[in-house]
């Protein structure tokens, strides 16, 4: 009757080690363009880090790799050298031609609440001027 126990005891701890909340977890981040403009965006990091994620023509989208913190939610990515977690900020994406003056940010908020396994964003920027507007995003268990 022993071993039985214990051969539950065991098959429960590995259940429990998959099914570890706390334990980082890969995340792909879907951003796409939804306007009529052509926007160049930008993945912004603490301390004034960024990096450029390319222009994006409308209806082109681009996926991001990232990961997500399993004990707080924060979203990183690794510096080149593999050394050091590059803790993500927000997303910005402007018009081309005044970046500064028209960008939008992607709000990541509930994505840092949540688990889930992708986050859908998407940007415009208005008809005639403005900022771009980057609605909430849409997250897939």
């Amino acid at each position: 009757m022993f071993p039985c126990r214990m051969i539950v005891l065991l098959m429960l701890a590995v259940t429990a080690c998959t099914n570890d909340i706390s334990a980082d977890r890969p995340v792909t981040l879907r951003l796409t363009n939804s306007g009529a403009e052509t926007m160049s965006c930008r993945l912004m990091f603490g301390h004034w880090v960024d990096r450029d994620l390319g222009r994006l023509a409308p209806a082109e989208g681009v996926d991001i790799a990232i990961t997500q913190q399993g004990s707080d939610g924060a979203l990183f990515v690794l510096r080149d050298d593999g050394a050091r977690r590059m803790m993500i900020e927000t997303i910005n994406c402007g018009r081309d031609g005044d970046w500064l003056g028209t960008f939008g940010q992607v709000d990541l908020a509930p994505a840092r609440a949540a688990r889930a396994a992708g986050i859908d964003a998407a940007c415009a920027a208005p008809n005639g001027a403005g900022r771009v507007v980057c609605p909430a995003v849409k997250l897939t268990p």
